[in-house]
């Protein structure tokens, strides 16, 4: 069985860590927004390979984004398109059936993604290490940071 822990941390880091923290939040921002206009100009796609093949390239070299960011910003992207189509569809039904008269106006624009955020992979994008520590991907190498927040049970 498999049991997911969630804690909510402070990490301690330096003026120079946080500017690498703060570098890979906003590359990670940026990419979205990008990964976000591909994949309206390939028609609102939600398909993860169609928009890997047009923005793979582009996330590493202009964004600098790692590997496994590049494709966390892809699929990301894709899921939010999908919300977005199923919205539209439930409007859609909404409006057949007389529920509502207003469109849904979500797929009219690119999606922005204006607040900075970032999903790291466990295992890949960070990793806890036994010293009480936390191993963190940034744009330039991994940083390992200590951390407050986290009392270990039992």
């Amino acid at each position: 069985m498999k049991i997911t822990l969630s804690a909510k941390l402070k990490l301690r880091h330096s003026p120079e860590q946080k500017a690498a923290l703060d570098a890979v939040t906003l590359a990670y921002r940026d990419g979205l927004n990008f990964a976000s206009q591909a994949a309206f100009d390939l028609g609102k796609t939600t398909s993860v390979p169609k928009l890997h093949q047009e923005t793979y390239g582009v996330l590493r070299e202009r964004f600098g984004l790692g590997a496994q960011l590049a494709c966390t910003v892809e699929r990301q992207v894709t899921a939010a398109y999908k919300t977005q189509w199923t919205k539209a569809k439930q409007n859609q039904k909404a409006r057949e059936k007389g529920f509502t008269k207003r469109r849904y106006k979500g797929l009219d624009n690119p999606m922005k993604f204006v607040s900075r955020t970032l999903e790291y992979q466990h295992g890949r994008d960070y990793s806890w290490k036994k010293d009480g520590k936390v191993s963190i991907g940034t744009l330039n190498g991994r940083l390992q940071l200590e951390f407050d927040g986290y009392q270990k049970q039992g």
